[in-house]
């Protein structure tokens, strides 16, 4: 068990995880700024405004993986496969919600908190193998 846990601490106890937080962090605050704003200038509609928002949090989330985690010219393929790696993000926040929230009855900040602290690091995983590549 000790290599596991030696090898969890290598990979998630990084500069660029913890940035990574720090950009999903910021992600976070800005779709939901992104959306207030939307709503505030016309789209009445908040699960559009949230998508819209979500879309343009989305975006400035690659950027900044782009100029702080992973040094790496945008380009648009790459920004594709960045988008593709947080299905499994979304997949799993849903999954998590609905066990904790729905079958098991947490509270449900609980449950979005826990939620994220599952799919974070999965995520990284994701976006680092898959999007921010080397090869």
């Amino acid at each position: 068990m000790g290599q596991v846990a030696d090898k969890l601490k290598r990979e998630f106890w990084t500069r660029e995880f913890i940035l990574f937080v720090v950009v999903g962090v910021i992600n976070t605050l800005d779709c939901s700024l992104f959306a207030a704003v939307l709503m505030q200038y016309g789209i009445e509609d908040a699960n559009i405004a949230f998508n819209i928002g979500y879309v343009m949090s989305n975006i400035l989330a690659y950027l900044l993986n782009c100029w702080l985690i992973f040094p790496t010219r945008p380009q648009l393929y790459q920004y594709f496969k960045f988008a593709l790696s947080y299905v499994g993000n979304a997949i799993i926040e849903n999954v998590s919600v609905l066990v904790l929230y729905n079958w098991l009855g947490f509270p449900p900040v609980v449950s979005f908190v826990l939620a994220a602290l599952i799919s974070v690091p999965v995520t990284f995983l994701m976006v680092k193998i898959y999007a921010f590549s080397k090869k």
